[in-house]
């Protein structure tokens, strides 16, 4: 395939993040529909999502460390795309739970080797817009609430084993977009950087900051894994929940629209803590308000802040807290870290206490206290963050 020059990588970015989310809209909110349509109950699918996204704890990690010392980030991306499509075809097969296991961790641990190698290689070409990046990234939005209302009418006219097939697509598509990005030679690390990562992971801030993040995102477990077997048990057709998330994605893209305007000279303190206490209350109203479809449409609205801004402030923190070098790093650690580790957490505690829907009430509750406890963790944040000069950070 023929690769495009340099100016030409906006439009492959856009299809990238446009077809990368789009398979998560597939993946994410009706994974669990398909895995209870295969016979699984709701420890087992907390457990298979449990497992499978602690793959993500070190896979970014690992693969950033590759990207850095071969210094081609787009070899790795589509390495990982095309491995991630082939574990993704045991979904084809209904076998039991550990033939899914398998292809799932092998679909999870390359796919970890796309979005940190992306993110980086998008502010690189942008030469770090973060207006104009916001703009690409909600692409990737147009991309779920797209792929959402698909899979909504793929539910409802097929059932859900036509799932994997609507994913698989898009897998194909995500590989020809990072075919048709033009090459990108990554920046080598000096051996004070080295010594300098280290110790910028140390810091009192980034601890915080990883802190608040990661119990965030356990608080999400419920809403990922069980949303959709929820509006079901409450008696909303597929069409209905596919509309319901496409209306948060919808917040979410006005939201990326403006992220730039909306965060310039913003305190991280403020706009985090924000976030995480609409969060809180986004779980206290699906605790109890979700059998209303304007309270359910309304809590899906907050979408925009739980995740679309607060994603974006915290991709901001990790560009300026790291120099230009070890980003990569940084968001390969963010993302093993917080959807790995925090996602798995929290997918393993929903599945035990989801109890095959008796216990969704309680579980929404559990994570709205587990937001509440992010947002107090975010108010200790400092308002900006700024790269540490490497030559003082190696030398502590």
């Amino acid at each position: 395939m023929s690769r495009l020059p340099v100016q030409h990588a906006v439009p492959a970015l856009v299809l990238a993040y446009f077809a990368y989310y789009g398979v998560l809209g597939i993946f994410i909110p009706y994974l669990g529909l398909f895995l209870d349509g295969r016979g699984l109950s709701s420890y087992d699918i907390g457990v298979l999502l449990a497992l499978v996204t602690a793959t993500r704890i070190v896979g970014p990690s690992l693969w950033a460390a590759v990207a850095e010392q071969q210094g081609r980030p787009l070899r790795i991306m589509r390495l990982g795309a095309v491995l991630a499509t082939l574990g993704w075809l045991s979904s084809f097969f209904d076998q039991g739970f550990w033939l899914l296991l398998l292809g799932f961790s092998i679909f999870s641990f390359f796919w970890t080797a796309i979005l940190p190698q992306l993110e980086v290689t998008t502010f690189h070409f942008l030469n770090d817009n973060t207006s104009r990046y916001s703009r690409i990234r909600s692409s990737g939005s147009v991309g779920y609430i797209v792929l959402v209302l698909v899979g909504g009418v793929l539910l409802q006219s097929f059932g859900t084993e036509a799932l994997p097939y609507g994913a698989a697509l898009l897998m194909l598509l995500l590989i020809g977009s990072l075919f048709l990005l033009p090459e990108l030679t990554a920046p080598t690390e000096s051996s004070t950087e080295k010594k300098g990562f280290g110790r910028l992971l140390t810091q009192p801030v980034f601890l915080c900051f990883m802190g608040a993040a990661f119990i965030l995102q356990m608080s999400f477990a419920p809403f990922y894994g069980f949303f959709t077997l929820y509006a079901r048990d409450l008696g909303y057709s597929g069409i209905a929940t596919g509309l319901f998330i496409s209306l948060a994605v919808l917040a979410e893209i006005v939201a990326f629209f403006w992220m730039g305007a909306l965060l310039k000279q913003r305190s991280y303190r403020l706009v985090l803590s924000c976030c995480y206490g609409l969060t809180m209350l986004r779980w206290l109203m699906l605790a109890y308000l979700a059998h209303s479809p304007l309270w359910l449409g309304l809590s899906m609205l907050l979408h925009a802040g739980s995740f679309a801004i607060a994603h974006s402030c915290a991709m901001q923190f990790v560009q300026h807290y790291f120099p230009k070098a070890l980003r990569s790093r940084g968001q390969a650690l963010y993302a093993g870290v917080i959807f790995g580790g925090g996602g798995a957490v929290g997918a393993y505690a929903a599945g035990i206490l989801w109890q095959d829907g008796a216990g969704a009430t309680h579980t929404f509750v559990v994570a709205a206290a587990t937001a509440g406890v992010a947002m107090v963790c975010a108010l200790c944040l400092p308002a900006q963050v700024h790269a540490e000069p490497l030559e003082r950070a190696a030398d502590r």
